[in-house]
């Protein structure tokens, strides 16, 4: 099953790129946008900021794992 990837940054810190493997092919809008909210919250918390002060990158879905060393599965 391929995976959904969208990066995240804010300002000076280093962007990481969070992945999920997809339930299905086609994920609902209520998966990816979960997935979103995860990715948020998690860069967030690694970051110790507010989650308004992430910038979210593009959603991608239908994608192999990301080969950045910064990536990390959500």
């Amino acid at each position: 099953m391929p995976y959904m990837t969208q990066s995240m940054s804010s300002g000076t810190l280093p962007v990481i790129m969070y992945y999920r493997k997809q339930s299905k092919p086609h994920v609902s809008h209520s998966e990816s946008g979960q997935f979103t909210t995860d990715a948020i919250a998690a860069y967030a918390t690694a970051n110790n900021i507010a989650t308004t002060d992430v910038v979210t990158g593009t959603y991608r879905s239908g994608q192999g794992v990301p080969r950045s060393p910064s990536a990390e599965e959500i």
